[in-house]
C-alpha cells in the first residue's frame, strides 16, 4: 500500500512541476521551488511558502497555471488558520 502512495506522490509531484514549466507569471516563477515544496508537503514548507508569497510584489498578469498552484496553497493556510 504504501508503495502505492509513494507513487502517487511522485505522479503529482510531476504534474505540479510540468504546471510550473508554462508559467507565464515571473513572480511566481521565482517562488516555484517551495511552492512544489510546499504543495508536496504542506506540514514542513507551507509556513515558508506563504510568507513568500506575501512578501511579493506582483507587477505582472497572475496567469492560469499560476493560480493552479497558488489557489491550493492559499486554501491550506486559510484551513491551518482556522483551526
Amino acid at each position: 500500500m504504501n508503495d502505492t502512495h509513494e507513487k502517487v506522490h511522485e505522479a503529482a509531484i510531476q504534474a505540479i512541476s510540468k504546471i510550473g514549466s508554462v508559467i507565464k507569471c515571473p513572480e511566481v516563477g521565482d517562488m516555484l521551488e517551495i511552492i512544489i515544496k510546499a504543495l508536496a508537503n504542506t506540514t514542513k514548507h507551507l509556513k515558508e511558502a506563504l510568507n513568500l508569497l506575501l512578501e511579493t510584489s506582483f507587477v505582472h498578469r497572475i496567469d492560469a497555471p499560476s493560480l493552479s498552484l497558488l489557489v491550493p496553497l492559499l486554501d491550506s493556510g486559510l484551513m491551518m488558520h482556522d483551526n
